[in-house]
């Protein structure tokens, strides 16, 4: 820190610039600001004053050398570096220096919000003009073009690529609302700038709402490991065709592209690692990737063909095409070839399919997968056949190293008489070679009690013999519910208690030592989380920070 006019042995950090003796300085912008949006905010001439001495007085952090300010400023958002213009002739042109020499430019979501497209457009091109660096390693562009800016975005384009920018992030449509207009401006731009396909420097690519259309002669770029696309145009062939001229691509996600029938990934040299697929406009899925981890699908149920997928890990499947069974002999194909993965997400759709495959082709069956130590099952609905096919699956597909399975329960009742708390017996014909023997942990989500619900508790009771934890997380809906029942009939406890009292009596009578724990809701982001925690579902799930 001795370049920078500190002693050596102090160092400067994130606590210390806004510790107690620079709080005079940060209230003097926070003051400004307020006086700014709120003109009727005003005090007199003698508080002025005694507030202009105190401050004066105060105001330690102004006299401190240039290259600890510019440290400071460089800790903190482009947006609110530049606002600390307005404090004082000290400070009028510190945030010139940061911004010259910055290798990070985020024109981003934060950075454009409050202005309207003529600020946000005069705001860029006054930082480029005063950009000296010869570097950029991230640049980060989120703006509507409409019909009047494309000349400006490929010129801060071509800026970017001139500087050998290697993180690109482009989003040309979302736009901020805007207040004065009092409207969203959400119109389609054309194509990419032309300069965008002849950077050879770029690692990682993320476009949203644009056409990827490059010319005839474009080869593809020669560092990119990592492909974003998010409400994209781009034909099936470009797609493939850019494949295989990045040698180095490591991960690839399409979500909501159009133009695409088919995707093709077929390329035995190349290191792609994570493939993931949402919701795109395609029938048919070709994978030939020795050295695929990652694969993740949402979507209408579509034709997959995998071939060489000897290193896939995970695999999250949720479909939502529930009446489609021309596609039932390919499916357990598909499933086939997922024997060897440590880690699965599948939906209702699925297990639809194996059931129909115990009924009308028991040649396909058993499916054996022989190393999934974890399991997400996303069940969508409720009917007479939501036990069948849950037991239907674990009679046909064993998963002897199973040791956690979440359950995400239907969120919609069509049926609410069944929340009676009641426990029926179960098939047991149906379900009597099935045992898990190393399942340790079950988590349910949307768990309210009822008739099925508590079937599919006894079940796992009975048959895992070494689960350690059972966590039945009710939604929130449901809670308020009961506290409805609970107020009309006067007994606050009545509903959980006894949803509790036939839950004990489960437990006691299984051979096993589970600890069964109810909780209201779920939080994703705590230990019992499932690897999948975004699965991409449009309502009740949501896929989180889409493909950023």
């Amino acid at each position: 820190m001795a370049e920078f006019g500190v002693p050596t042995g102090q160092l400067i950090t994130r606590s210390a610039i806004v510790s107690e003796k620079f709080s005079i300085p940060l209230r003097m912008i926070e003051t400004k600001r307020n006086q700014m949006e709120n003109p009727s905010c005003t005090v007199s001439r003698h508080q002025f004053q005694s507030q202009k001495a105190v401050e004066i007085t105060n105001d330690r952090i102004s006299e401190l050398p240039d290259a600890v300010l510019h440290y400071i400023l460089s800790l903190m958002p482009m947006k609110f570096i530049v606002r600390t213009s307005i404090l004082s002739r000290r400070w009028r042109n510190l945030w010139k220096h940061i911004w010259a020499y910055a290798t990070a430019l985020d024109f981003g979501l934060e950075f454009a919000t409050g202005q309207t497209s003529e600020e946000f457009v005069g705001t860029v091109n006054r930082c480029l003009q005063l950009h000296k660096g010869k570097e950029i390693k991230m640049f980060r562009l989120l703006f509507n073009l409409g019909d009047h800016y494309l000349s400006d975005a490929e010129k801060w384009v071509e800026f970017a690529v001139a500087r050998g920018v290697k993180e690109l992030d482009i989003d040309f449509c979302e736009t901020v609302y805007d207040e004065r207009l009092d409207r969203y401006d959400d119109r389609w731009p054309s194509k990419l700038p032309p300069s965008l396909f002849i950077c050879d420097s770029i690692t990682h690519l993320n476009l949203s709402r644009c056409d990827f259309d490059p010319p005839l002669n474009f080869n593809g770029y020669t560092y990119l490991k990592t492909l974003h696309l998010r409400l994209v145009r781009v034909p099936g062939d470009v797609l493939k065709s850019m494949l295989s001229n990045c040698l180095l691509l490591e991960e690839l996600s399409l979500m909501d592209c159009f133009n695409l029938t088919h995707v093709t990934v077929s390329a035995p040299d190349l290191p792609l690692k994570k493939l993931t697929v949402v919701d795109c406009d395609i029938c048919e899925i070709e994978i030939f990737a020795p050295n695929l981890q990652s694969f993740h699908f949402y979507g209408d149920f579509i034709h997959m063909y995998f071939k060489n997928i000897s290193s896939l890990v995970d695999v999250l499947v949720n479909g939502i095409c529930k009446e489609s069974y021309q596609l039932e002999d390919d499916w357990m194909t598909v499933l086939h070839h997922l024997e060897h993965v440590k880690i699965l997400t599948l939906c209702d759709v699925s297990l639809q399919y194996v059931g129909l495959a115990e009924e009308y082709r028991t040649e396909d069956l058993p499916v054996t997968f022989h190393n999934l130590q974890e399991l997400q099952l996303l069940l969508d609905w409720y009917g007479v056949s939501y036990l069948a096919y849950t037991f239907s699956f674990f009679k046909n597909c064993p998963c002897p190293c199973l040791e956690k399975l979440f359950i995400e329960l239907p969120a919609a009742v069509e049926d609410p008489s069944q929340s009676d708390y009641q426990c029926e017996g179960l098939q047991t014909e149906d379900t009597l070679d099935i045992v898990f023997d190393h399942l340790k942990v079950i988590k349910m989500n949307g768990f309210r009690g009822l008739k099925d619900e508590m079937q599919l508790v006894k079940f796992f009771l009975e048959k895992a013999i070494v689960l350690e934890s059972l966590v039945l997380v009710a939604p929130q809906e449901a809670i308020c519910d009961m506290k409805d029942f609970a107020s009309e009939s006067k007994s606050v406890e009545a509903p959980l208690y006894l949803l509790r009292k036939q839950l004990l009596i489960l437990a006691n009578a299984s051979s096993s030592k589970t600890q069964i724990l109810t909780c209201e809701y779920s939080d994703l982001n705590g230990a019992l989380a499932p690897t999948h925690t975004e699965v991409y579902c449009k309502g009740r799930f949501v896929a989180k920070e889409l493909i950023r």
